[in-house]
């Protein structure tokens, strides 16, 4: 951490030097520590459950184990309570607020969260009915309510079945129902619940339906070095107008706890609205050694009161101004990065897995001509003078209708040579942005034409762009196009950008998929935003199959929110045009030991082999652990004779190299970037355009055979994702 950091870090949260709760030897179940505290202000007192237990508390591996079993000295924990009405000063309860008392909490309860919900206090906190530390199946979520801190109801278990803890309860309801947060490993979700009863009596029935696709409902990730191990709920979200504040644990690899924090979406908090890139709260003083982790949080006259455990042993406090507290989280999303929710693969062949890019890739990947641009940004062209991007493009091959082509082109006769010595031409269709708009507003994106060899070397490029944004439905911005051809037509998706009905208001825009048609590269039909229920979040990177398979045209997309998102999903239709309808989730990018986050879409078309196979080339994009940007390309064998399409994934067939990949344009490029739009065979090789740190277009070839037989080897249980 920055010295400037730690310093406004200091500035912004005032620590009381001391320990405001610690054990009590007087107290025999408070005697050995009193930690993970909870809050709630009622306008009057502050209410402080905690966690404690009896002195002699062990925590590690007792040198009697036998049998290859660790045992442990385990004694059960207890809630208690206190009260203050300046937030700093507590007086005790002097006997438990709550007991172990039946099967399901006899080893303990722990981890409480208080939050005050129609006319109750609900208390949520994490039940052991077995013993120790690795026992992960005895671990749950119960509840107890209370009017009056005096009398408390006992809910038992809420759920879910498994290993899950960390509960906390939204202040009010989200969309009519009841909003608990919760942790299972290394994650933080959200489940909802239709009233009292489905969350106390029927909950089974929703934690069944949750579980069965917990990645949908994750709404943080670890996502920093200092967190990476995994977050945890602490205090319940707290509202402001810039939306939830949500103080979290984080956990390193070395088991150091810290407190984070970030801002939620009010209607949508799977939507982070801003994150802190360092902890606001890390150990430093004497009493807290080993880790802080934030469990309370209240506001009194305007500021932020936090509790916190302190090594597992003690209660902290710490204090700021909340509207500081608030501009510092907006401060620090404004110096970082932003990423929507992401669909990842937690486990590996039904078993935790962590995955990694170590591994060499088993075949040989050429960068054309040296490794140099076939396309670069022209200066004298204002549309495209900062960055050439994203390129797609179909082979059409010498013969009668690329004669015709040249004849649509008005190309010179040597042009024409050129392309018939070459044996075909490589029509390029590439996102384009000038200087308009920069440096601090939006450039608007448009398509360009270029034509060249089979093998990209530059013939014909035109000075005016084919698409440019000015239908409303691309206002913004047209981008990322896949070319397919169906019969004599040309069929381009691409993404439109546009002002129109933004999904949040702090949003610029929009994205959609749009359609054009061609039978000439030059005349061009707009369809709009493709029909169909696709469109019905902001969506992306569709790639048209170059065949129907069971009489339906398959249309890979990526939507950016709603179920399973930025991962490649399925949609089918009658004609290649449309209306096309979803069939939900197709593939999803694996968890990387490397990256914070990872995420995948489609690349080119997927060439068609034989017997409803196809080969694919899409893109994994990644944010690693300091939130630094990388898109790699990886490869995928496809057959539609299984229930499950993919067969095998070769990940990743290419990863940024050299400065020209590696470092982009300042104001538009984004370093560390391959990203491929296109794919085509020529000869016995697979040629793939490429674009590179979102500045400029290259080319790579493979030999198609040596892919698809690595593709071959890969295992089925490596490939195999679930399906939505």
């Amino acid at each position: 951490m920055s010295v400037s950091i730690q310093t406004a870090l200091m500035a912004l949260l005032q620590r009381t030097a001391h320990p405001i709760l610690s054990p009590r030897p007087e107290l025999p179940w408070a005697s050995g520590a009193v930690f993970n505290p909870s809050a709630w202000y009622d306008g009057t007192r502050v209410h402080l459950v905690f966690q404690a237990v009896t002195a002699g508390y062990r925590h590690s591996p007792l040198p009697n184990a036998q049998n290859n079993l660790l045992a442990y000295d385990f004694t059960p924990s207890v809630l208690g309570y206190a009260t203050s009405t300046d937030g700093l000063h507590f007086t005790w309860r002097e006997v438990p607020l709550l007991e172990p008392s039946e099967a399901s909490d006899r080893y303990g309860l722990e981890e409480p969260r208080v939050t005050f919900l129609e006319g109750r206090y609900w208390i949520t906190y994490t039940v052991r009915s077995t013993l120790g530390p690795g026992a992960e199946d005895g671990v749950h979520i119960g509840m107890a309510s209370t009017i009056d801190f005096e009398r408390l109801e006992k809910h038992g278990i809420i759920g879910p079945p498994g290993h899950s803890k960390g509960a906390v309860l939204f202040p009010r309801r989200l969309g009519g129902k009841i909003a608990l947060l919760h942790h299972i490993e290394p994650d933080i979700q959200i489940v909802y619940f239709q009233d009292w009863e489905q969350l106390l009596q029927y909950a089974v029935y929703v934690w069944t339906e949750h579980l069965a696709d917990i990645d949908e409902h994750v709404v943080l990730r670890p996502a920093r070095l200092w967190e990476r191990q995994k977050i945890v709920a602490g205090a319940p979200p707290l509202e402001t107008p810039e939306g939830w504040l949500l103080l979290y644990c984080g956990v390193d690899e070395t088991y150091t706890y810290r407190a984070g924090a970030a801002l939620l979406d009010l209607d949508d908090p799977q939507r982070t609205i801003a994150r802190t890139r360092v902890p606001l709260l890390e150990p430093e003083l004497p009493f807290e050694r080993e880790g802080v982790s934030p469990g309370g949080a209240v506001v009194i006259e305007d500021r932020l009161h936090v509790y916190y455990s302190a090594a597992n042993k003690m209660v902290g406090h710490a204090a700021a101004p909340l509207r500081d507290v608030v501009d510092f989280v907006l401060e620090e999303q404004r110096r970082s990065w932003s990423m929507p929710r992401v669909y990842m693969l937690s486990t590996q062949g039904g078993q935790a897995a962590m995955r990694t890019l170590a591994q060499p890739v088993p075949v040989t990947v050429e960068r054309l001509h040296g490794g140099q641009p076939v396309l670069e940004p022209l200066p004298q062209h204002p549309w495209e003078s900062r960055v050439v991007l994203n390129p797609a493009a179909v082979l059409v091959e010498a013969g009668p209708e690329l004669e015709q082509l040249m004849h649509a082109w008005e190309l010179s006769a040597a042009q024409r040579e050129r392309l018939r010595q070459a044996g075909g031409a490589c029509v390029m269709i590439y996102r384009a942005q000038g200087a308009e708009g920069l440096p601090r507003g939006h450039a608007p994106s448009s398509l360009g034409l270029a034509v060249l060899t089979p093998t990209l070397e530059l013939v014909q490029r035109w000075p005016e762009p084919i698409i440019r944004p000015d239908a409303v439905f691309q206002d913004l911005g047209a981008e990322d196009a896949r070319c397919t051809r169906v019969g004599d037509t040309y069929y381009l998706f691409y993404t439109g950008y546009t002002t129109e009905n933004p999904r949040f208001p702090s949003f610029l825009g929009r994205v959609h998929i749009c359609l054009a048609t061609t039978k000439d590269f030059i005349h061009w039909e707009l369809h709009g935003p493709i029909p169909g229920d696709v469109n019905a979040v902001d969506n992306k990177n569709a790639a048209l199959l170059p065949e129907p398979v069971d009489g339906q045209w398959l249309l890979l997309h990526r939507p950016l929110y709603g179920p399973h998102p930025m991962a490649i999903h399925l949609a089918e239709a009658d004609r290649p045009e449309g209306p096309f309808r979803s069939r939900g989730l197709f593939m999803a990018s694996y968890r990387y030991r490397e990256f914070a986050l990872s995420w995948i879409g489609a690349g080119g078309p997927p060439i068609a082999l034989d017997k409803r196979r196809f080969l694919m080339i899409y893109h994994q994009g990644h944010l690693d652990w300091e939130g630094h940007r990388e898109y790699d390309l990886a490869a995928a064998l496809l057959d539609f004779n299984r229930p499950d399409p993919v067969v095998a994934r070769l990940e990743p067939l290419m990863r940024p190299t050299g400065d020209q990949e590696k470092v982009g344009d300042p104001l538009l490029g984004v370093d560390n970037v391959l990203f491929a739009c296109a794919n085509y065979r020529w000869g016995p090789d697979l040629i793939i355009p490429y674009a590179a740190a979102d500045s400029r277009i290259f080319g790579a070839r493979v030999s198609f055979d040596a892919l698809l037989e690595a593709l071959m080897r890969m295992t089925t249980t490596e490939a195999t994702t679930p399906k939505s």
